[in-house]
Order: structure tokens, then sequence, then C-alpha cells
């Protein structure tokens, strides 16, 4: 109870003058990490194209705030043999942000740490439609990177995140598949509103 009455708190708390508030439209690609949802091609530790999209808030000082949202295609597709075309990755996280103030970094590269939590839901099924693979985990997430303005309103964003599970396989039917974990590099394009 105490935790929803901060978050409620927090998120009433008017805005201050100096926050900017930015929309950030991203493509990278997801690599590495793996799954024990059933993947029959072995392919969610390869590499894939992702887009996505976010919304950073951040002011002069050191603390920001982020939505994210991105989107894999292909998630358990390699050679195309066994799944029907479609499976896919989706995570929604909101994460608190670190960075270094504007007056430090003079009007260049702004660094940022985040730390977050959200969900990641995959989908997939096969050919002969035996396997219908519908999983949404709860997942932590780490990552860093750095925003700079090009001019007054537009800039870019170059970001490094890794997502894994908060739940872990416990050995019995109704606990497996629910381990998930990758990284992801995405160059954005930052828009202030």
């Amino acid at each position: 109870m105490k935790v929803v009455l901060t978050v409620a708190l927090l998120l009433a708390a008017p805005l201050t003058a100096s926050a900017e508030i930015f929309a950030v439209p991203f493509a990278g690609v997801k690599f590495g990490g793996g799954t024990s949802i059933f993947d029959l091609e072995f392919a969610a530790g390869s590499k894939k194209f992702t887009l996505g999209a976010a919304v950073m808030d951040v002011d002069a000082g050191v603390l920001g705030y982020e939505a994210s949202f991105s989107y894999v295609p292909g998630y358990f597709e390699r050679d195309n043999e066994l799944w029907t075309p479609g499976s896919f990755m989706i995570d929604l996280t909101g994460s608190v942000l670190l960075s270094l103030p504007p007056d430090v970094t003079a009007g260049g590269l702004r660094p940022y740490f985040a730390v977050g939590a959200g969900l990641a839901h995959v989908q997939a099924a096969d050919k002969l439609r035996l396997f219908q693979l519908r999983r949404t985990v709860p997942v932590a997430s780490v990552g860093a990177g750095a925003i700079g303005l090009i001019t007054n309103n537009v800039g870019v964003r170059f970001d490094y995140r890794y997502v894994r599970s908060l739940l872990t396989d416990d050995g019995s039917l109704s606990g497996v598949g629910r381990r998930i974990s990758y990284s992801r590099f995405a160059v954005g394009l930052l828009l202030r509103l």
C-alpha cells in the first residue's frame, strides 16, 4: 500500500519548469540472451531487428523517468521452418534515469544510467498449430546510454538495455517457461515535446 501511495504522489507532483519531456522513436538490434519458453528453432538468442518508442522526462538535475515499449518481430524464427511467420516479443518497461546534469556536459552528449521493471510478452505458433505460445512475464531492466540535442528540439539517443525476467523455472511443469533474457542496443530520434 505504501508503494502505491508513493507512486501516486510522485505522479501527482507538478512538473517543474525545467523538466524536459522527449518522445524517442528508436530502432536497433536485440542480441544474446535466451529463454526457457519452448523454442523449436533455438532462435531466442540470435540477433533480431527491433523497433520501439520511449517517453523520457529529464530535467536540469540528475533524476529522470522513462516509459519504453519495444517490438521484436520473428523472435522465435530462425529458418522459418517450424514456426508460422509472425512470432514476436514485446516489452513495456518503466525506468528511473540517473544522468549527468547538462551543466556538467556543456551541451554535449548527456550520459545516463537506467534501472526499471515491466512486462515482456512472447507469442508464436508452429505450422501445425500443435504448440501455441502466449507468455507474459515480469522483467527487470538495467542499461545506460546518452542523449544529445542537435537543435533546440531535435537530437539523438544511444541506448543499451539488458532485460531479464524476474521469475525462474522451479522444475515443475507449471513453472516451466518463465525465464527470458536479452540485450538491446538502439539508436533513437530525440524529439522535445
